[in-house]
């Protein structure tokens, strides 16, 4: 009941976008590495009103998700991976292998933290007998509809068209290094996706002017983390709710839109009221396949 109460709040308080130069960001994955059937597998997709469709993260079900937007993985133009870690990475065979399914021509250019590119090899590797099988049958060359990874060795701009323009930065994921967020610009407007990481300057430096931030948060009872000590370093290396709001609170976003929702026994109205504390501009609970249109002002919807 509380994500539907605070989604029609969004949809009060924020006017609906004009039709010109609006970026839409869509949420195809909000989870974490467990499964879990309402929240899939990290993974957002932006779109810009000349087709451009860039997707960041590729985490549990993300081709699902595509397909539930009738958005062919055929289509995508950039894959952006923010780190290494399996429930970011583990949809992105199914992303590929269905566009090659729907005979994708082009290479998917797949970008990420150093790793990537032997990670992308790797999974060629393992699919070898599926790729010839299928090539055999249509006489087309494994080269068709290729996947092709690439290292981000520094942070700054790593893909350009048009009015379009992405930005990788470093952010803080604990012993996870490197891990990257990233800034997504079109023409005037932007948003921000920060990846998984702990309260960060970086991220905070290059989000500055953003018009959406999609930020990661955890969050967990004092009894868990109490008994179990393991819990306590997961939480070392991520957003908390009150470090989550002191960020909000130094960019000044439209809208704060929270992913990637660690939540380890409490309510979603107390994770939400400690975000709070320190956050009083317009914040939401993301949810799997919530989109954002950012054009002269934000509208939040529930794509179908």
């Amino acid at each position: 009941m509380s994500r539907i109460i605070g989604f029609i709040l969004v949809l009060l308080l924020v006017p609906a976008a004009g039709s010109a130069q609006v970026l839409t960001a869509t949420l195809l994955g909000t989870g974490t590495p467990p499964p879990d059937i309402e929240r899939f597998g990290a993974a957002v997709l932006v779109e810009t009103p000349e087709g451009d469709k860039l997707l960041f993260d590729a985490g549990r079900g993300t081709m699902l998700r595509l397909k539930q937007l009738k958005v062919s993985s055929a289509q995508l133009d950039r894959v952006f991976i923010t780190h290494l870690h399996f429930d970011h990475l583990v949809g992105l065979d199914d992303v590929w292998l269905v566009a090659r399914l729907w005979q994708r021509k082009a290479p998917l250019m797949v970008l990420g933290p150093s790793g990537t590119e032997i990670f992308v090899e790797n999974l060629k590797q393992a699919y070898i007998r599926d790729r010839e099988v299928r090539s055999e049958q249509s006489g087309l060359s494994l080269e068709t509809g290729d996947l092709r990874g690439m290292d981000i060795a520094e942070s700054g701009v790593v893909y350009t068209r048009g009015d379009l323009k992405v930005t990788a930065f470093w952010v803080d994921h604990g012993h996870v290094k490197p891990a990257l967020g990233y800034r997504v610009d079109y023409g005037p407007r932007s948003v921000v996706i920060s990846g998984d990481t702990t309260y960060s300057e970086n991220l905070i430096r290059h989000a500055r002017g953003a018009d959406v931030v999609i930020h990661e948060v955890a969050i967990a009872s004092e009894k868990l983390l109490a008994r179990n000590p393991r819990l306590g370093k997961v939480m070392a290396s991520h957003t908390t709710p009150q470090q989550l709001g002191k960020v909000l609170g130094e960019i000044q976003p439209k809208l704060g839109l929270l992913t990637h929702i660690l939540n380890y026994g409490v309510t979603e109205e107390h994770l939400m009221d400690a975000v709070r504390e320190n956050y009083s501009g317009e914040v939401q609970l993301g949810e799997d396949l919530l989109a954002v249109d950012i054009g002269e002002s934000v509208s939040v919807y529930r794509r179908r």
